[in-house]
């Protein structure tokens, strides 16, 4: 058994079942350290069990302290400047999905600027549309590079 750590306060006050209160007692037959951390335990409850009572509160304890507390909780919204009034968890889903649309928009307007730019630089191989047909689809630069070298070798279908 490890250490019975969590369980000794319960041991000191009696309040195990009796099958776990026995591996405890085995426990503590053979280990010194948690036999002194028993008695530390024992000698702290018997302690607080010598103190007074705490005392009754008024009768009208719990009056006087929701009314402090609402007049401290008025004070805390009246010191509230704009921003603290705003509803930060109602604006933030939304200008999260603001920030996502504007971030997809510039990609794909990035993304359609570099397409132009490659269709630019190779503008005089997709004039030929026999070399391009006799490729089939041209998706990606190695298609490019092989109607390139197809119409390097002027080979015609």
């Amino acid at each position: 058994m490890s250490h019975p750590v969590l369980s000794l306060t319960a041991y000191v006050d009696g309040a195990l079942e009796p099958a776990e209160r026995a591996a405890v007692e085995a426990h503590l037959a053979q280990c010194s350290t948690c036999r002194a951390e028993r008695e530390r335990l024992a000698v702290a409850i018997a302690l607080l069990a010598r103190l007074p009572p705490a005392p009754a509160s008024s009768p009208t304890f719990e009056q006087r302290f929701y009314a402090r507390l609402a007049e401290q909780n008025a004070a805390r919204r009246e010191r509230r400047g704009f921003l603290d009034r705003v509803a930060w968890r109602w604006l933030a889903p939304g200008l999260a999905g603001v920030a996502a649309t504007v971030g997809v928009v510039l990609y794909t307007g990035a993304q359609r600027r570099a397409d132009e730019a490659f269709l630019a630089e190779h503008i005089e191989l997709f004039e030929s549309y026999e070399a391009v047909a006799s490729v089939g689809v041209v998706e990606s630069a190695e298609d490019v590079q092989v109607v390139a070298h197809l119409d390097g070798l002027g080979v015609k279908q």
